[in-house]
């Protein structure tokens, strides 16, 4: 039970208990009073008549007050449980049974005359008054009141079992409370800090055991999650700041060897005498070369850096999609051509895309440039940008199809395929400075290995995802999905 739902019972039953209370008095003194009112009425009325006889008495009303009155009156009169006034014709009191010292007191008469026979039953007593005649002539007024004290007593009485029933509802509901805000509250609260306070002392994830399905017991979860989160934030941070170390070591090991040749080409340049005009020719475009070299290493190095931070953001533009793609797709023959390799072309993209263009540019040159490096002479790249409804080329590795389908989804994809050898360690390809086997790299001072991390960073930018499928005899397939929105175009096509 939730601790909200168990609160409000409580604040319920406690709000109700006295209310509960009330009802169950009043309950059972109306059934007591139902029970008694009857035969108290009658035997009540029959003590009464007993006495009149002796109250209707003329000389009870000819005598002095006070001492005389009582002397005349019979014992079972005087009982404690009876009260006796009596009253003259002219309205004065003559005695009262209550009253030790007799005084003369004058009753208005109008007051006095008013509901003569008629009894009335109050809470605790039973009343009449009658007048006394003699010759026809009104002597004197009795008005006797008898005593209901057993009706009183059991009233009493009904009203202290409520009030034990009452407190001992109370108590229980008190101890009930007592237990259970110890159990859902106090108890599970203590855990829960005990568990924070060694989580921050310890940095260890705690779990918490038979939770409950309730407000504490979903903090206890979030709690649990929260550790997890930070834990998982704490390694994530471990791997950037190694791979901070690993990417500043790698850094420096490989401009150490350009900068290495640089210096030794221009110490031997120094040496004019030494060198004929081809080998100074030759020396500087090797220098050259290698500044070149390390430019695009910075370059790669610094847009590495601003993609890897979680504030840079690149702008993406509107762009068609048909026109983007055979701007994108430009100047790769001729590459093809010097390394001897057949270049196969897609475009397939009709409406619109949100794409960077610089950036776009650097992706592929990222993936053209890994698929030149290692595609054997003869062999074959392709290129194609396909849009989500439409299918994918013929000379796609049949072996590929189905996945790229499933991944793609609704998106768009860009997809870059080379023949040649695979990959064999897929899980590390995306990983910064990532140089892979000696197979596949022949020539480690042209390549970084931030190509195909910065490519993945970059799908990522553009709200796509970028994956890789290695098959064995048969070459690479890198796919980068993306948005596109169908417009005339795409109709018309």
């Amino acid at each position: 039970m939730k601790i909200r739902t168990w609160l409000i019972i409580s604040y319920l039953i406690v709000l109700l208990l006295p209310l509960a209370a009330a009802y169950g008095f009043f309950i059972l003194v109306q059934e007591w009073n139902q029970s008694k009112e009857l035969t108290d009425t009658f035997e009540l009325y029959e003590r009464i008549e007993s006495m009149e006889e002796e109250l209707q008495s003329p000389t009870l009303y000819q005598s002095s007050p006070g001492s005389e009155v009582e002397e005349q009156l019979s014992a079972d009169v005087k009982a404690t449980d009876i009260n006796i006034t009596l009253y003259r014709n002219d309205g004065l009191l003559i005695y009262q049974s209550d009253e030790e010292n007799q005084t003369l007191m004058q009753v208005d008469r109008p007051k006095l005359f008013k509901n003569l026979y008629q009894y009335d039953l109050s809470y605790d007593s039973l009343t009449v008054k009658k007048p006394v005649y003699q010759d026809d002539q009104i002597l004197g007024i009795y008005e006797v009141s008898v005593d209901r004290s057993e009706w009183v007593d059991g009233v009493q009485n009904r009203r202290n079992i409520m009030i034990i029933v009452s407190f001992s509802l109370f108590l229980m509901v008190y101890v009930v409370v007592i237990v259970m805000l110890n159990r859902k509250l106090n108890r599970p609260l203590n855990k829960l800090m005990r568990g924070m306070s060694i989580f921050s002392s310890t940095q260890k994830p705690i779990y918490f055991q038979d939770k409950k399905k309730d407000e504490i017991g979903q903090l206890m979860e979030h709690f649990e999650q929260m550790q997890e989160e930070i834990k998982a934030a704490q390694l994530q941070t471990k791997q950037e700041q190694e791979e901070k170390q690993l990417m500043m070591a790698s850094f420096s090991h490989d401009i150490k060897t350009p900068l290495t040749s640089l210096q030794a080409y221009a110490e031997a340049l120094q040496d004019e005498h030494s060198l004929t005009d081809k080998e100074r020719k030759e020396y500087l475009q090797i220098m050259k070369n290698k500044s070149t070299h390390i430019k695009g290493m910075i370059e790669d190095l610094t847009l590495y850096a601003k993609l890897q931070s979680a504030q840079y953001d690149i702008e993406l533009a509107n762009v068609d999609g048909e026109e983007f793609f055979e701007m994108l797709f430009e100047g790769y023959d001729e590459l093809a051509r010097k390394h001897h390799v057949h270049l196969l072309k897609t475009n397939q993209v009709y409406g619109t895309c949100y794409m960077n263009d610089q950036q776009m540019v650097r992706y592929l040159d990222n993936l053209i440039s890994n698929a030149l490096r290692f595609t054997p002479q003869g062999k074959t790249i392709g290129l194609a940008a396909v849009n989500p409804l439409q299918p994918l080329p013929d000379w796609v590795f049949a072996e590929a199809k189905e996945d790229i389908d499933q991944f793609r989804e609704d998106n768009g994809i860009l997809l870059v395929q080379n023949d040649g050898p695979a990959i064999q360690d897929k899980e590390s390809i995306f990983m910064p400075f990532f140089q892979g086997q000696d197979a596949r790299t022949p020539d480690k001072t042209k390549n970084t290995g931030l190509g195909l991390n910065i490519a993945k960073r970059i799908a990522e930018k553009h709200q796509g995802e970028m994956k890789l499928w290695s098959l064995e005899h048969r070459g690479i397939v890198i796919v980068m999905t993306f948005r596109v929105e169908k417009g005339n175009e795409c109709d018309e096509k």
